[in-house]
């Protein structure tokens, strides 16, 4: 029996609430999906998260499997991918939200005579930015998110993340003072 037929076979026990299945399928196949959320979260812990999510949707959705859909192996692949990205998600949405509180409310209070002209200057060209390109920029080089948490946070490629980056931080020399 391949290991395809025997995840299969696993699989149709998983459906009629077959427990014992499910540790088997488990057993056979958690490297792979972890793996897949490895690659994704970069920390063991938020993987192994992912993967315990993804485990409980194999058990949940067993039973609505359609072969002819997909590979069963490449099913549970992407429900492992779409768990480490809804963790990676929760994440930095947790993250944003510490950080721009932690923003709002500044260690010494400011006033006009405390900002140099240099930070003035900065705060207006980001101003200029759209909203979704002033977070990402905030993001990446105030709060040190790498490309990849912002790819996704934006639900975009990570090219398409560092040229957005790059076009901004153009858009921002182009407007500092010399």
């Amino acid at each position: 029996m391949s290991s395809s037929e025997r995840l299969q076979d696993l699989l149709d026990a998983v459906a009629e609430g077959d427990r014992g299945a499910l540790h088997r399928l488990y057993a056979l196949s958690a490297p792979r999906l972890y793996g897949v959320a490895i690659r994704i979260l970069r920390e063991p812990a938020l993987a192994e998260d992912a993967l315990s999510r993804a485990y409980v949707r194999i058990w949940q959705a067993a039973g609505s499997y359609d072969p002819r859909i997909a590979e069963l192996e490449r099913w549970m692949m992407a429900i492992a991918r779409q768990a480490a990205l809804e963790v990676a998600r929760s994440r930095s949405a947790l993250s944003f939200d510490r950080t721009a509180s932690e923003r709002d409310e500044p260690a010494e209070p400011t006033t006009p005579g405390t900002i140099s002209t240099e930070l003035r200057a900065l705060l207006n060209c980001l101003a200029e930015l759209s909203g979704d390109l002033r977070r990402m920029v905030l993001l990446a080089y105030y709060d040190g998110w790498s490309r990849e948490a912002l790819a996704v946070e934006l639900d975009a490629p990570v090219a398409t993340i560092r040229t957005w980056l790059l076009r901004s931080l153009e858009q921002l020399r182009q407007c500092a003072p010399r």
